[in-house]
């Protein structure tokens, strides 16, 4: 996904105890955040993600 000029990838994957966590790293792999997912019943869409990525950048 583009977001403000740059690659982002994202995916879901469960960690050490099971739980489902969204993952968005950078192409160059310099940025990798960590989020838990904020619905199971609620499918994750590039909305989500582009929301998640304006949240970090605007800290």
């Amino acid at each position: 996904m583009d977001y403000e000029g740059k690659v982002f990838y994202w995916f879901i994957r469960k960690n050490s105890e099971g739980i489902p966590r969204i993952h968005i790293l950078s192409e160059d792999k310099k940025l990798h955040l960590e989020y838990p997912l904020f619905d199971r019943e609620v499918p994750v869409v590039s909305s989500y993600i582009r929301k998640l990525l304006k949240d970090y950048f605007d800290k």
